[in-house]
């Protein structure tokens, strides 16, 4: 249905709080040339997704990145950079989603493993690296990718 992209995280939360929407922080975590991503065990259909989750009432999104991270996945990353807000609307069979996306850039740490899982919301995830320029994602995931890009190329 679509992507609108804020030119700032305050018009996007102005605009989530006007209307009402779901707040989201997405966690955008890259080590060299390798994104973080993950799948579902036992559920094909969920596609390959990042770690994200609600932003909290009286939560900032850059805490709700930090925490939902560390939720979904057990790294404890701190220093999330913000790279784009953005609405996102998709009509799903049981209803319509509406909500406002937070994207965040974390650096990981060397000496993680290639691949764990993690259990998380009543589900397992299975944690491995995509190539950074083809990570494969799912439920347009990949919107904050040319911000990603940008700043990575900016801060080398």
């Amino acid at each position: 249905m679509g992507i609108q992209k804020f030119p700032s995280m305050q018009l996007a939360r102005a605009c989530a709080a006007r209307d009402r929407r779901r707040e989201k922080a997405l966690c955008f975590v890259v080590q060299g040339e390798r994104l973080l991503v993950f799948d579902h065990v036992g559920v094909p259909d969920a596609g390959v997704q990042l770690p994200a989750g609600g932003v909290e009432p009286g939560e900032s999104p850059a805490e709700a990145a930090v925490r939902e991270l560390w939720e979904e996945s057990g790294l404890r990353l701190s220093a999330p950079v913000h790279l784009l807000s953005y609405e996102w609307r998709r009509q799903l069979p049981e209803r319509l989603t509406h909500q406002v996306c937070h994207a965040f850039a974390f650096r990981a740490p060397d000496g993680l493993p290639e691949t764990w899982t993690h259990p998380a919301d009543g589900e397992v995830f299975q944690y491995r690296w995509a190539p950074l320029d083809r990570p494969a994602l799912d439920w347009d995931m990949d919107t904050a990718l040319p911000a990603l890009w940008h700043h990575l190329q900016e801060s080398v």
